[in-house]
């Protein structure tokens, strides 16, 4: 055999190595395959509609209100969460803590003075006594420590003021919870013991940014809520404008398990997907780097990664 037949057959195009991957991330790619449990969770944008401003539900103090009473001619930022939620919920209130106190430093985005932040709870099993206690921990971790004291305590009040965590009965929160497009399951089964039955709450993560009106203007999916992102969709929702629809390629929510079966996913069939998009990436980018190294290291070899 020649020495340049021995050549092609060292030197094939990268692509040759590349298929294979292109193949694994179709794998990993959403596309049309979702499991029933998926499939019953879902945000459907209803940009430019509005949220009903008579619904009652009560807040962290115990006192009833109409959720238009929350609004006081500053955009509002909703939070679709349950307060004892201790996965997607309890991530998507720590980035948000995460973003807000950044975003202090720079004197922007201040709850109460630039926007109000309003929680409402999707089990209509939750009171305003747990509904409190997550608003103190919120603002526990929230608060900045200003040069005194008393500047701490008043920067505390004009933000508790603007942030507001409320409960419902199962008619508001449906309501609500429809207007805005959110589809989630609240099922009861059977515990462990059998003796008593547990709620599962199985729904997608999300913020919905709201005009001073009641609007829907924009929306931000998954557990991220970036600084830039969140800023500028407060400034079209100050004007009463309508923003871009939100990519929901990477959704991510709250799955409970089921303790008799175990059936239930943890959240995460969007997890792994994300995982193997980004190996199979990786994988490609070095195979690339690699053809390109051989290229430039041997010039007459055909630019072909080469093979053993």
């Amino acid at each position: 055999m020649s020495t340049d037949q021995l050549n092609v057959k060292k030197n094939k195009p990268m692509w040759v190595a590349l298929w294979p991957l292109l193949g694994l991330l179709f794998l990993f790619t959403p596309h049309g395959t979702q499991s029933d449990l998926t499939k019953s969770m879902g945000i459907k944008q209803k940009l430019g509609a509005n949220v009903p401003m008579d619904l009652q539900f009560t807040d962290e103090q115990g006192k009833s209100v109409k959720l238009g009473d929350m609004f006081r001619g500053k955009p509002v930022v909703l939070v679709p969460i349950f307060y004892s939620c201790k996965t997607g919920c309890a991530i998507l209130t720590d980035n948000i803590i995460q973003t807000l106190t950044k975003a202090t430093k720079g004197d922007i985005l201040k709850p109460g003075r630039d926007m109000d932040v309003l929680m409402y709870s999707i089990d209509p099993r939750e009171n305003a006594d747990l509904a409190h206690s997550k608003k103190a921990l919120i603002f526990d971790a929230l608060t900045p420590q200003m040069s005194t004291p008393e500047k701490t305590a008043a920067w505390r009040l004009e933000a508790e003021n603007g942030w507001h965590l409320l409960t419902g009965k199962p008619d508001a929160v449906s309501r609500l919870s429809a207007a805005i497009g959110l589809s989630y399951t609240d099922r009861q089964v059977p515990d462990l013991d059998k003796r008593k039955t547990v709620w599962l709450i199985n729904h997608p993560t999300c913020t919905v940014l709201l005009t001073p009106q009641g609007k829907i203007s924009s929306y931000t999916i998954g557990n991220e809520f970036q600084t830039k992102e969140v800023e500028q969709g407060l400034m079209v929702a100050q004007k009463g404008g309508v923003g871009r629809v939100a990519d929901q390629s990477w959704m991510f929510g709250c799955i409970m398990v089921d303790p008799v079966t175990g059936k239930n996913r943890v959240v995460i069939e969007n997890v792994w997907r994300f995982a193997g998009v980004l190996t199979v990436l990786g994988l490609a980018f070095s195979i690339v780097t690699l053809s390109i190294k051989s290229k430039r290291e041997n010039p007459n070899s055909g630019g072909g990664l080469s093979l053993h």
